[in-house]
């Protein structure tokens, strides 16, 4: 059988995410041993749980939310492991990964708070890079409603490590019921102390950059999703998530639909 290449979609940095646990530098031997191909970092950003100074000018910031990425990247060189740059970003909850932009591109956007779910995959196509919702069905006592975004992006996070089996279930029924590509990730902000598997995709090429990853989804090329977990295979019949469900039409409006 030819050698998958797999990758690590959705990790957070204790320099970055204020939920991060786990130094940037420690994930790379972790990875490694586990005989992964590469990782994104996909800290949270500023309108999210971002640990960055928020009063700073904004290529300060912009440079102080790169770190965690800059600091995996530089040990990920060293020993051998692919580093790759992503963005978690926040609107209401509703949380998505950004794949395929870089430093540069944060910096000359300052105006990315404002955009909405449509200007911001407009932007992020405009150089080539792509979005996929993360864990879209996720229920969390912080939450208040869920947003389905199904026209604006490019893909759905079906398997996230730190979801129920039934969130997950919920995700991939959805991305079916769309077309829409599906990923994997851990979701990671520590290193298991169980032992417990990571999560992520798997390619039968290596990924040479964020964008040929932004490239992939986008393109829809054939890839495998990494679960670990055989219980988020099982078809959950009759849940609903006791929040208020928002569907967006391709106008980018909104209609509650549960």
């Amino acid at each position: 059988m030819e050698k998958k290449y797999i990758y690590e979609t959705h990790l957070h940095t204790t320099e970055v995410s204020r939920c991060g646990v786990t130094h940037a530098i420690d994930y790379i031997p972790y990875y490694i041993k586990l005989g992964y191909a590469g990782i994104f970092v996909t800290d949270h950003f500023f309108n999210g749980n971002c640990a960055v100074d928020d009063l700073l000018p904004w290529e300060e910031r912009v440079d102080g939310y790169c770190r965690g990425y800059e600091l995996a990247k530089a040990a990920g060189d060293e020993q051998g492991l692919s580093v790759f740059f992503g963005i978690e970003f926040n609107f209401r909850g509703d949380e998505y990964l950004i794949y395929g932009v870089n430093k540069e591109w944060l910096k000359a956007n300052p105006e990315i708070m404002e955009w909405d779910h449509a200007e911001l995959l407009e932007e992020v196509h405009k150089v080539g890079g792509a979005i996929v919702q993360a864990h879209p069905f996720r229920v969390r006592d912080y939450l208040r409603s869920i947003y389905l975004h199904p026209y604006q992006v490019d893909g759905v996070e079906v398997y996230n490590k730190g979801n129920h089996v039934e969130d997950d279930a919920l995700a991939f029924e959805y991305a079916k019921k769309y077309g829409l590509p599906m990923t994997s990730g851990s979701d990671i902000h520590k290193i298991p102390a169980d032992g417990s598997l990571p999560f992520g995709v798997a390619f039968e090429k290596r990924l040479e950059s964020g964008k040929d990853y932004a490239d992939a989804i986008r393109e829809r090329r054939d890839h495998d999703v990494i679960c670990h977990d055989s219980d988020r295979n099982k078809i959950v019949e009759e849940y609903t998530p006791m929040l208020p469900i928002y569907l967006y039409d391709e106008a980018n409006n909104g209609k509650r639909i549960g």
